[in-house]
């Protein structure tokens, strides 16, 4: 019996569907492939289908062109190095800080008269060897009659004349009275009657004193009511006297302005405290003629200035002065050689 053999026929369609799917497949390759080419063509720019192309190759740089930036930064620092060093401006906060007081006469609202004027003002007028009446210190307003005379100061440590309007190299001034010396203290009156603008305008005058002091110059501020009370800092040791640096000025600036009118007033304590620290000028600003210090209480006073500092006095009232006769204000004045001054501030 012979075997069974496939029909050849069946063997053709059998291999059909390979070789279609064979067929397919490289159909599909070509046109990848195709596609593929197409998008490599190269066209001139802004062509239709075509692209911008550059040809790619490797080259090796230094490093110093790899690194533009940081050879750029290296070579301002040589440069630099190579250039001698300026020495910058240290002092941008001093350079913001008036170099002149505001005039007293400016913020009580009057006019000031000019510097000419007060200069033949000045040259005219003769100062009495005692307090008398007469005008008030420069730029300061004359009310009524009786206001006394400045008393002629003596001046310290080869400075400008001491009293003058003009601070000088090494001076201050507080309520237009020029101080020379090292060591500065403000005794300042901060009872109940000192409130309001009374007390504005001697905060204002006093920062701007401070700020006139040089660093190596050093000052204490005693308010004082029926208590005295240094001033405090927010920050750092409390010390007898400061450097006038622009940090120290600052701190006592922030202490000023905190302080208020309230109580009453006793004036022999913080002079004597004042005195203690030796300074070379007292400014000692009150509103309160009473209670006055007795003769005894004026000479005690003149013995505790052992530094033979300046006690520059200034008084606020109400009004014109109807006595003509010294105060015992006028007499702490005169007996340091200093100035007194009277200023009508209601």
């Amino acid at each position: 019996m012979q075997p069974q053999t496939a029909s050849p026929r069946i063997e053709k369609w059998s291999l059909l569907p390979c070789s279609l799917a064979s067929l397919c497949v490289h159909a599909l390759i070509l046109v990848i492939a195709g596609m593929s080419l197409r998008g490599c063509d190269k066209g001139a720019p802004s062509a239709a289908g075509g692209r911008d192309y550059r040809e790619i190759g490797l080259a090796i740089v230094p490093n110093s062109a790899a690194n533009p930036a940081e050879n750029s930064s290296t070579d301002s620092q040589n440069g630099e190095a190579e250039q001698p060093t300026e020495q910058p401006q240290d002092r941008p906060v001093q350079e913001a800080l008036p170099t002149e007081v505001p005039s007293v006469a400016e913020m009580l609202g009057h006019e000031q008269p000019s510097e000419s004027e007060a200069q033949a003002e000045n040259a005219d007028r003769e100062l009495p060897e005692t307090i008398g009446p007469g005008a008030p210190i420069g730029g300061l307003p004359s009310v009524g009659t009786g206001i006394p005379e400045l008393i002629r100061p003596r001046s310290r440590n080869g400075g400008g004349a001491a009293g003058s309007l003009t601070p000088g190299p090494g001076d201050t001034s507080f309520m237009n009275i020029v101080g020379n010396g090292q060591t500065f203290v403000y005794v300042i009156d901060i009872s109940s009657s000192m409130g309001g603008g009374r007390l504005d305008l001697a905060k204002s005058q006093l920062k701007s004193s401070l700020r006139l002091l040089k660093p190596n110059q050093r000052f204490q501020i005693l308010f004082y009511n029926d208590q005295v009370k240094p001033v405090e800092f927010r920050t750092g040791p409390k010390q007898d006297l400061y450097e006038a640096t622009v940090v120290k000025v600052q701190l006592a600036e922030f202490a000023i302005d905190a302080e208020e009118a309230s109580s009453g007033t006793k004036h022999m304590p913080p002079l004597l405290a004042a005195l203690a620290l030796n300074p070379d000028v007292v400014y000692f600003l009150t509103d309160g003629a009473e209670p006055s210090l007795s003769p005894a209480e004026l000479k005690a006073i003149r013995r505790a200035n052992r530094s033979d500092a300046q006690i520059h006095v200034v008084e606020f009232a109400s009004g014109a002065r109807e006595s003509r006769d010294p105060t015992w204000l006028q007499h702490l004045a005169s007996q340091s050689g200093a100035r007194y001054v009277y200023i009508p501030n209601r």
